[in-house]
């Protein structure tokens, strides 16, 4: 059965942004990936041979900023190791390359090998364990898990197995605590396994849709004898998906003894200097024990002498129970005798087939000496010539003054400065030996010199103004004369004035204790704009509901370029506002309406005005029957607009004459009380705005 895959590129719209990608480069032989990137300590390698497309490998970089896992190594791929990079932004990335099949990789599954990618090589390892770390990603996820085309990949092991007998193409990708399964895409996913499995669809950096989490390979082995290792993946099934296997780089290594040298002062020159530059020697162990661990020196030997050159040095480094490493110091001593340069030699047997040798140069030092310095001085308020020179040690000097400010390269042995205040000169010489540096300093006493400066907090606005004027003068001000432009002087230090409208240029005079003094002046520092002020009257101020069209007249004056808004304070309206300078304005009611005028100049100053318009109801309608029988209709002496005049008397008469009803501003509520049905006069008299008038009627009062 052949998988049909449609050649269909389905990009998906992943932000980028902060993201970065995979590097690879395919620049590498076979060789050097193994040599140069893959093996780490302990091991040497030899009959370094690859089999199939070039394009299926190469160097993989970058990794730490992308979900991978490892930083750098070696990449292996069954179709192009280019295609590894992200983002996961193809439905089904691949490449049917050039290489054909493998026997090894075909002993693993039951269909055919295609575009196998073989790297091998032997090896000798120095201790008893050999591993590195990996990561297998494949296109062939999650889609193809459980199907024929299960693309494979292993890490082959033949030579001694210290459990008896050999490793024959012995499979180092296993799942942990599987009982040794191999690693592979119907083995280890989303359902078997799924905890060393990682779903990358969508991912921002790698290009395969599913990919494992770090793995440790690793096999005992027989220290310094010779093992084959083989590294291959392949596709199954077809050539169509691609799939990878990540090694990281210096990786591949033993379990073995580490030794290393390092120097206190990491600046210093790589030699044991005498009262300067101590040697640390440091042994590491593979891993951290639960006991003391003994690392013996075969041999010890010499021009300089143990105990006498420096301190005694065992041939014995401990390292203690719980610790990974132990470092030992050669301190060399200063004995101010002339030796020229030693060396001591420490031999550790770090594995049956291999010794490490540390060789420590030592050398004499003479101390710097300062010499040809300048003394203590003064200065008043100028430049001067500061200089340093040095001898002894180890030519060339290096030179470093601070405050490095003032200096225009502090690093020269004399240069010209110009300190403003009593100045701490601290020089700083060092020599090509990297031992500390030596100090001195020199004092330079300087008579201030007053300087004048100061900033307002508003440098321009409407009237009236108030601006704060702070002082930066100095050093030792004690007193402040101010021209505030204006004619009005302050002796305040911070002094706050407040300006009309105009451009004003302001100066200060500071004067310290000792009667030295700055001045400074800025023409033109606050410019004051002048502020409109807002005014208009009501034409007519007061109208009937009848005629509601009240016209308002703008007699703003001041300020330039002046605009206008309005509000008529008749939020019913539609047309409440208006940017016109004389609007009209009709109201939608009678009542009494705030109206806001605000002007604003073309510099932004604003004034606001407000008067009330008098919509007011001048009429009245008296109703000629009530019938209170308590339906809810007609039951009151209702009079529309009643409750809207200024002031107005109700009398209610029978038809003998007799007042039967009266009220003071009556409220519409009168429901004929008592009184017996029939016909009744009424009279109002009543006062508006306009007028006072009396209106009289009849009234009719019917209950059936």
């Amino acid at each position: 059965m052949q998988r049909i895959f449609l050649p269909l590129i389905l990009f998906v719209l992943i932000p980028l942004i902060g993201k970065s990608q995979l590097q690879v480069s395919q620049t590498l032989t076979p060789q050097q990936l193994v040599q140069q990137v893959l093996i780490g300590y302990g091991v040497t390698v030899s009959n370094i041979t690859y089999t199939g497309d070039p394009i299926a490998i190469g160097k993989f970089s970058n990794g730490g900023t992308t979900n991978l896992g490892l930083l750098d190594g070696v990449v292996m791929t069954s179709g192009n190791a280019n295609l590894a990079i992200g983002p996961n932004a193809a439905s089904g990335a691949g490449l049917d390359n050039t290489g054909g099949s493998d026997p090894t990789l075909a002993s693993l599954v039951t269909t055919s090998i295609n575009d196998a990618c073989v790297l091998e090589f032997d090896f000798v390892p120095i201790a008893d364990t050999v591993r590195f770390k990996y990561v297998f990603g494949s296109e062939e996820y999650p889609e193809y898990v459980g199907s024929s085309y299960n693309d494979v990949f292993g890490f082959f092991i033949s030579g001694p197995n210290p459990a008896g007998g050999n490793y024959t193409s012995y499979n180092m990708a296993t799942i942990p605590n599987s009982g040794g399964t191999a690693v592979s895409i119907n083995n280890l996913n989303i359902s078997n396994y799924s905890i060393y499995y990682v779903n990358n669809f969508g991912g921002y950096t790698i290009q395969y849709d599913g990919m494992t989490v770090v793995m440790t390979a690793w096999a005992k082995v027989l220290p310094c004898n010779t093992y084959h290792f083989k590294a291959a993946i392949s596709d199954a099934g077809d050539g169509v998906l691609d799939s990878g296997v990540f090694l990281e780089a210096g990786s591949f290594s033993t379990n073995a003894v580490q030794v290393s040298t390092n120097f206190t002062i990491p600046s210093a020159i790589k030699k044991g200097i005498e009262g300067c530059n101590n040697a640390q020697i440091q042994v590491k162990l593979p891993k951290i024990l639960t006991y003391d661990y003994n690392v013996l020196m075969d041999t010890m030997f010499g021009t300089a002498t143990n105990g006498i050159d420096f301190p005694y040095i065992s041939d014995t480094v401990i390292v203690p129970a719980g610790q990974i490493s132990q470092s030992i110091y050669l301190t060399p001593l200063a004995d101010a005798t002339v030796e020229g340069q030693e060396s001591y030699s420490l031999v550790f047997k770090t594995s049956p087939c291999t010794i490490d040798t540390v060789t420590i140069p030592i050398i004499d030092y003479d101390p710097i000496v300062l010499v040809d310095k300048m003394s203590d001085t003064l200065v008043c308020q100028d430049s001067i010539w500061v200089f340093v020179h040095g001898t002894m040690g180890i030519p060339p000097y290096t030179v470093n003054w601070t405050p490095a400010s003032l200096f225009a390269n502090p690093s020269l042995d004399s240069s010209n400065v110009f300190p403003t205040q009593t100045t701490d000169f601290v020089v700083g010489l060092s020599d090509a030996s990297g031992c500390p540096t030596v100090y001195d300093t020199i004092r330079v006493e300087v008579y201030p010199k007053v300087y004048s400066s100061f900033l307002p907090d508003k440098f321009e606005g409407c009237e009236p103004l108030e601006v704060t004027f702070n002082e930066f003068s100095g050093p030792g001000a004690v007193k402040w004369e101010w021209d505030l432009g204006d004619g009005d002087t302050s002796m305040v230090k911070n002094p706050i004035h407040t300006y009309s409208a105009g451009i004003y240029s302001v100066s200060l005079l500071a004067t310290a204790q000792s009667t030295c003094a700055g001045f400074s002046s800025i023409p033109n520092i606050v410019k004051v704009w002048p502020k409109p002020n807002a005014e208009f009257y009501l034409v007519p101020s007061v109208t009937t509901i009848e005629n509601p069209i009240i016209n308002f007249m703008n007699t703003s004056s001041g300020g330039s370029g002046n605009s206008f808004f309005w509000d008529f304070g008749d939020p019913n309206s539609p047309d409440n506002t208006s940017i016109m300078e004389n609007p009209s304005h009709s109201y939608s009611s009678d009542g009494f309406f705030p109206v806001w005028l605000i002007v604003t100049s073309d510099k932004g100053c604003v004034d606001s005005a407000t008067f009330h318009a008098n919509v007011i109801v001048d009429e009245i309608v008296v109703p000629n029957v009530i019938t209170p029988n308590g339906d809810g209709k007609n039951d009151v002496f209702y009079i529309e607009n009643i409750e809207r005049i200024e002031q107005s008397t109700l009398r209610i008469y029978n038809r003998w004459g007799a007042v039967v009803f009266k009220a003071e501003n009556y409220k519409n509520t009168w429901d004929g009380e008592n009184l017996a049905d029939g016909v009744y006069f009424w009279r109002i008299d009543y006062k508006t705005y306009f007028r006072e008038a009396t209106e009289n009627g009849t009234l009719t009062i019917i209950r059936e």
